[in-house]
């Protein structure tokens, strides 16, 4: 292994190395774990050597005094000793979850996570909920980054991806141009360039298992393969109740226009099955007893959750580097962690 930044190490989750970098912050607070989307290492939300730490996430939730983690999932970069192909989504959701374990353990942190997923890394979401929920561990939500959940990705994404020898998906031709015009737009936006092209192309980017792409491909037995069977179960989308609560956050540039379209009626479709399995389906004789009127006030307020969970950040899907993105981000994070604990409170008086 090479290539390590200070402060940055190697931890085992799941059988898995990850890339991880940890803030210290008020032991107080919950943990703050940071997950990439395709192609890129956890350094995303903390910068390079030698760079601007005010233009990354990291830096605004520490002044918050969040403990801050971030993670990486294994893709082909000179930090791991070897690619790992099998890696799944379930595998990433495990991962993240023990290795997020292993630092409140060992500085005695509160039980409890708030997860910031981007990009591809929504479909993580689910499996990191459950995989807490088993090493004890209360995901008070999960803030959606510009993040794709775990369905069937449209076609237009994936147009030429292409396989490598060592069994892995490389978004060089299909993406690697249209990543660096983003950092470019993000460094218009802030005056300043975040992240040289040598740099990012270096130190943040590689080739990625299969099964994280959004199709129904997998790696078994030393070969890809289309398991339909497999793929679902891995993804397992429409188990609501496994979901924690989820706030999302979109850009509004022209030039990925994907997520400002799709993402509030997405993830606002989750938040609200979610909330009528975990709510109304649990409480059929407490909402018999409800008046109408007051009956009527709790589907409006449930119908309004989507609006009071998503927000608009100007920038494009790497709103959150450059120091405008990258303060907002963290404001919304500490808005949402209180808007989420007001909301649960206000559950438990409809069901009282």
């Amino acid at each position: 292994m090479k290539a390590i930044y200070e402060n940055e190490e190697i931890r085992i989750g799941n059988g898995f190395p990850s890339l991880v970098r940890f803030f210290p912050g008020d032991p107080t607070k919950p943990l703050v774990v940071f997950v990439p989307g395709w192609a890129h290492l956890g350094r995303i939300s903390y910068g390079f050597q030698g760079s601007n730490k005010e233009h990354f996430l990291a830096h605004w939730l520490k002044e918050m005094e969040y403990p801050f983690l971030a993670t990486s999932y294994p893709i082909d970069h000179p930090v791991y000793d070897r690619v790992y192909a099998e890696f799944n989504l379930t595998s990433w959701g495990k991962m993240a979850a023990e290795i997020a374990n292993q630092f409140i353990l060992g500085d005695s942190l509160p039980k409890e996570v708030i997860g910031i997923s981007w990009s591809a890394a929504g479909q993580m979401i689910k499996p990191f909920n459950t995989s807490c929920k088993e090493l004890g561990l209360k995901v008070k939500f999960h803030l959606a980054l510009e993040a794709s959940p775990a369905l069937i990705i449209s076609s237009d994404r994936t147009i030429d991806m292409k396989k490598t020898k060592k069994y892995m998906v490389s978004l060089k031709d299909s993406h690697y141009d249209l990543f660096l015009k983003e950092i470019e737009e993000q460094s218009q936006l802030n005056g300043e360039e975040l992240i040289p092209k040598e740099n990012y192309l270096r130190d943040f980017l590689g080739d990625v298992p299969v099964a994280l792409m959004g199709t129904n491909e997998c790696f078994e037995n030393g070969n890809f393969v289309t398991n339909v069977e497999k793929s679902m179960e891995d993804k397992n989308f429409f188990a609501f109740t496994d979901y924690p609560m989820i706030a999302s956050i979109s850009g509004d540039s022209k030039q990925a226009p994907y997520h400002p379209i799709i993402d509030k009626g997405t993830w606002g479709f989750l938040i609200t099955r979610k909330v009528y399995h975990d709510c109304f389906a649990r409480n059929q004789e407490s909402l018999y007893q409800l008046p109408m009127g007051r009956f009527n006030e709790l589907v409006q307020y449930v119908k309004n959750l989507p609006d009071r969970l998503h927000r608009t950040v100007s920038g494009n899907h790497f709103l959150f580097i450059g120091r405008y993105g990258a303060q907002k981000i963290g404001d919304y994070v500490r808005h949402f962690d209180k808007e989420i604990q007001e909301i649960e409170e206000e559950f438990k008086i409809f069901f009282r």
